[in-house]
């Protein structure tokens, strides 16, 4: 069974910092980490997952994974290469998994030699269903967490047709954005698809009712609603954007680096500074 919740201690030694999705694109986070002076003996990385696809080097970015100062959620395209590999063939069925992973970057695995391969299933694979699918880090008013898409319950059918399929009650179809109380594991079992896949969220934030600040890493949009009362700063990715986003406590920061245009970018945040940048006390409760 796949880790839902991981907690992690403040890091007393260094600093933490934040990637979005990585998508293959190693040698820019590279480079980042360069810029920053990162320092492995005490610094920690932490991702809002999508290491894969797209990319040129998802391999270079699942070695990540072996890293002491590397920590990672499972973002929708680390499922999609689980449910490629370990398939489960139903009868009359089709390869809708592999359709799925190929249709959406996941070419690189066929490109890949039989070390390659071994070494993805041997060792890489077993350490991709191990990740959590949220991270929450210190405690008190330092406190944050890390998921890759957002933290809202209900189901991404909005409770229509496949929600009453499964009869699924309504405090499950329901949408509302979880508190940090509510980081459980009975919770989050009942919505790994809005944690990996939902959009909803950034889908309702008003631009004319938004303001923008200025940051060292770019310019950040805060929504009319930036903050949610009783969740602490969330960092996901997911879907990518032209600026970053804060709204109802997540700070979207997925800008769309495997695109490599002039208006995309690898965004790697050091949390002490995002902490200093935002207009808001810590304490959200």
């Amino acid at each position: 069974m796949a880790t839902l919740h991981q907690r992690l201690p403040a890091n007393t030694k260094g600093r933490d910092f934040i990637v979005g999705d990585l998508h293959g694109c190693l040698e820019l986070l590279q480079a980042e980490l360069v810029r920053i002076g990162f320092d492995p003996a005490a610094d920690r990385l932490l991702s809002v997952g999508d290491l894969i696809d797209r990319g040129p080097d998802s391999m270079g970015c699942l070695r990540l994974l072996r890293e002491p100062w590397f920590f990672a959620v499972r973002g929708n395209h680390e499922d999609m290469l689980i449910d490629y590999a370990y398939e489960v063939v139903m009868p009359y069925g089709t390869n809708v998994c592999g359709k799925l992973f190929f249709r959406n970057g996941g070419g690189w695995v066929r490109t890949l030699d039989a070390d390659a391969q071994a070494e993805l299933r041997q060792d890489l694979l077993p350490r991709i269903l191990s990740l959590p699918y949220v991270m929450t880090v210190g405690e008190g008013l330092s406190l944050f967490h890390v998921a890759h898409a957002e933290l809202m319950t209900g189901s991404l059918d909005q409770g229509g047709f496949w929600a009453r399929l499964e009869g699924l009650p309504a405090d499950q179809t329901r949408k509302r954005v979880l508190t940090d109380d509510q980081l459980t594991e009975k919770v989050l079992a009942q919505m790994i698809e809005p944690l990996t896949w939902g959009r909803r969220l950034v889908g309702k934030v008003d631009e004319d009712k938004s303001s923008h600040i200025d940051t060292p890493a770019g310019r950040l949009l805060l929504s009319q609603q930036p903050m949610h009362p009783g969740l602490s700063l969330t960092y996901v990715g997911h879907t990518p954007q032209t600026t970053m986003i804060l709204h109802d406590s997540h700070l979207f920061i997925d800008r769309g680096a495997y695109a490599r245009k002039s208006d995309t970018c690898l965004i790697v945040l050091c949390h002490d500074e995002v902490c200093a940048w935002l207009p808001y006390p810590p304490e959200i409760t």
